[in-house]
């Protein structure tokens, strides 16, 4: 299991003062207890969550050498920075299930993209689960070497996972399937002046405009005589 050293702080010190000495403030929160304030190493806590994740047990380590046994459960962060600014933990039940999401990680190539240059359409990125805390996982691999044609589909319920972890998502939801590729539509590029193909678009343009314009002249009365209006 993950360890993490932790140092109980007191609510006097200003959380500024703690980030300008590469310290992290943070709030374990256990049932029934009050919040116990804490200061937490960054760079430690960056390799323990890229270890851990949310889904998996860290072990905090105090000063005094007691331990509890939690879940990362969220995080404030400064995007600016791009640097994590308060960390809050759960003490978990080791006797009771815990629910939380866990990421998916899709492994190994799909032969329908290769030979057919099909298209992998991932519909879930994470799933939900339910176990003990000691059965939890960091994420969950899927391969899609299996994928071969465009009819290849992976449900929910064609996961193979741990007989001690429950997916709560429903079965026949989609986690990955197979797209075919868009076709390419050919457009026909207009005339260029100077081009025969130009030159005669351009003749059919002069053409059509002075039968336009000849339709546009007014007919002459029989013997060029003009009607007067009587008065």
């Amino acid at each position: 299991m993950t360890q993490l050293k932790v140092s109980k702080r007191a609510d006097t010190i200003h959380a500024s003062a703690l980030r300008r000495q590469g310290l992290i403030p943070a709030i374990v929160y256990s049932k029934g207890e009050k919040g116990i304030n804490l200061s937490v190493p960054a760079l430690a806590f960056e390799k323990v969550f890229a270890a851990a994740g949310e889904s998996s047990l860290v072990d905090l380590v105090f000063d005094d050498g007691t331990t509890k046994k939690v879940l990362i459960h969220e995080m404030q962060n400064d995007p600016l920075k791009n640097k994590v600014t308060h960390v809050d933990f759960y003490e978990v039940d080791l006797t009771k299930k815990v629910t939380t999401n866990v990421e998916l990680e899709f492994v190994g190539e799909a032969p329908v993209v290769k030979n057919s240059g099909g298209i992998v359409i991932k519909h879930l990125d994470e799933i939900e689960i339910e176990c003990l805390p000691g059965d939890l996982i960091k994420e969950f691999k899927i391969d899609i070497s299996g994928l071969t044609d465009f009819s290849s589909v992976i449900h929910v319920k064609d996961l193979k996972i741990s007989e001690k972890i429950t997916i709560l998502n429903e079965p026949d939801d989609v986690v990955v399937n197979v797209s075919e590729p868009r076709a390419v539509e050919e457009e026909t590029p207009a005339p260029v002046e100077g081009t025969v193909e130009g030159a005669a678009a351009a003749a059919g343009e002069k053409k059509d405009g002075e039968a336009a314009a000849g339709e546009a002249k007014p007919a002459e009365s029989k013997g060029g005589e003009k009607k007067t209006e009587k008065k």
